[in-house]
């Protein structure tokens, strides 16, 4: 194969995998006169590494290259795959397919390389946190009713077959000035993907359901969802999830929801959860989000538990339990300075969630005491500012009541939550 030939089909896909855009260095090779027609593209191929011509300095262009001399470009190429369009994909698979045997020999494996092509994309999230907040099962004085806590998040994604990605989470959170309890845990190793019009989540994930009043678990749900639809969205599912209640008490759960878009401005959703024998949970809900009004989000959700657990609780009744918010604009992680206030009410009777299903990561409910939707009402002020390129800050003020307290409890329940977010 004559090198020109070579190098004609090296450039194809080389320029779009090297992707360089750098200021022309001086000639690399002393037999590729500056005015030669190839020299620009010879130039970009070497910045690119994808070329190093020979130990003398020359590039010899009328020279026959032998089949190892070119596998050896197409690995390079190879190396550099991930950033090839369809197209260029196309033909660096063409050259693997036959110079397969020639890259063997030059220790150059196929298959890792093919799995080097699609690598591993990590982000993070840091999040310190400030918070004050009355304790409801003392009147105590001299307890400390503050506490500063650091968590680090690790996510993972990466493609690892059509139309199949995988999700990873590690994190670890701890007081500040202590190592206490800051062990990592995988609380995220889930594939996702779809099968013709169902989609499909496996493996240790989240579980969102609704507008967020009965679930919004962040990770530790070991199970299989199955979903579908376009404008209304259905989906349903299983897990298994501890729910720290019991000693043993890793329960089964089933869920549904339907996320109705039934506007650009009005989604509606409806959603269920329960455990396998309707212990603890039993719950249906419905809710929206709004946000025709310029600059403002209105959301809110109506819930009701009838499990044997809520009934016990009130006199043979359902536990119900309803949320509304009201934000104005909102902090974006990649505008400096960009801002957002909110305000909202909640409240939940006796054992509506026992086990803090909705967890406090939403940014809506932050009470760590008596759970976040459980026997509890009152209303919540917040305001968000980005204080750096993926850095915002957080203040929210709690002035919430137990609806229903018990001797030796206070009734008020307020709290203060500031907290720095930022990601990488």
């Amino acid at each position: 194969m004559k090198r020109q030939t070579a190098m004609a089909l090296a450039a194809v896909f080389a320029l779009s995998v090297a992707g360089t855009a750098l200021a022309a260095p001086a000639n690399p090779f002393v037999d590729v006169p500056a005015k030669h027609w190839a020299y620009d593209a010879i130039n970009k191929l070497a910045q690119a590494g994808v070329i190093s011509g020979y130990g003398d300095g020359t590039y010899q262009g009328n020279k026959t290259l032998t089949r190892y001399e070119v596998a050896t470009i197409v690995a390079k190429a190879m190396a550099n795959s991930d950033k090839a369009d369809a197209a260029t994909q196309k033909e660096i698979d063409a050259l693997k397919a036959e110079f397969g045997a020639e890259l063997n020999n030059l220790g150059v494996r196929v298959d890792n390389l093919e799995k080097n092509s699609s690598k591993v994309k990590f982000t993070g999230t840091i999040r310190a946190r400030y918070d004050y907040q009355d304790k409801a099962d003392t009147t105590d004085p001299d307890i400390d009713r503050t506490r500063e806590r650091t968590r680090l998040r690790l996510n993972m994604e990466a493609p690892i077959a059509e139309n199949v990605t995988f999700h990873g989470r590690y994190e670890s959170q701890s007081d500040w000035g202590s190592s206490s309890g800051s062990e990592a845990k995988l609380t995220q190793a889930y594939i996702d993907g779809n099968v013709g019009a169902v989609g499909y989540s496996f493996g240790r994930q989240p579980i969102w359901l609704g507008q967020g009043l009965i679930a919004d678990i962040t990770g530790n749900c070991d199970g299989l969802v199955l979903s579908g639809g376009n404008k209304v969205k259905v989906a349903a599912g299983v897990f298994k999830y501890d729910t720290g209640i019991e000693a043993d008490s890793n329960y089964n759960f089933a869920v549904a929801n339907i996320d109705a878009t039934v506007n650009r401005n009005l989604n509606m959703t409806a959603s269920y959860i329960a455990d396998k024998n309707e212990l603890y949970y039993k719950t249906v809900s419905a809710g929206f989000a709004y946000t025709g009004i310029k600059n403002f989000a209105l959301s809110g959700e109506y819930g009701i538990n009838d499990s044997y657990n809520a009934n016990s609780y009130n006199n043979g009744d359902e536990a119900k339990a309803w949320f509304a918010q009201l934000k104005y604009r909102g902090a974006q992680q990649d505008k400096i300075g960009s801002s957002g206030m909110w305000v909202g009410y909640r409240s939940a009777e006796k054992g509506f969630d026992p086990a803090e299903i909705t967890t406090l990561d939403t940014g809506r409910y932050a009470d760590t005491t008596y759970g976040n939707l459980d026997n509890i009402k009152g209303m919540e002020l917040g305001v968000e500012y980005t204080v750096f390129k993926n850095g915002v800050l957080s203040v929210m003020y709690e002035d919430l009541d137990l609806k229903d307290p018990q001797a030796g409890q206070k009734k008020d329940k307020s709290g203060l939550w500031a907290t720095l977010i930022y990601s990488f």
